[in-house]
């Protein structure tokens, strides 16, 4: 069982390739961060919320959510793509671990 899943904004920005350009793509920064859940009881209602807020915080981190880009506060297009792909991935990720903790539990 994972007790830490890390995510990568190159795997998140894997579904924008064909919106970016060959050039762009590879100029990206990667990043990641991890999520950990081994203090959290998942089998628990308060566990999985919890579990989902680190998921967000940390597809927030990873796509760059928040910062300012050109000079402006709102969201770049391939930010709230990123964000929607990683949070999703790492849901999906989640989802049998999630599932595992509720049978023993």
């Amino acid at each position: 069982m994972y007790k830490t899943a890390s995510i990568s904004l190159c795997a998140a920005l894997a579904a924008m390739v064909a919106i970016s350009s060959p050039a762009a793509a590879q100029q990206r920064d990667t990043r990641s961060t991890a999520v950990t859940h081994r203090d959290l009881d998942l089998s628990s209602v308060e566990g999985r919320a919890e579990l989902s807020r680190r998921i967000d915080q940390a597809a927030r981190q990873v796509c760059g959510v928040g910062e300012r880009q050109l000079g402006s506060n709102i969201m770049t297009r391939e930010s709230r793509e990123c964000y929607r792909s990683t949070k999703r991935e790492m849901e999906q990720h989640f989802a049998q671990i999630i599932e595992d903790n509720t049978r023993a539990g």
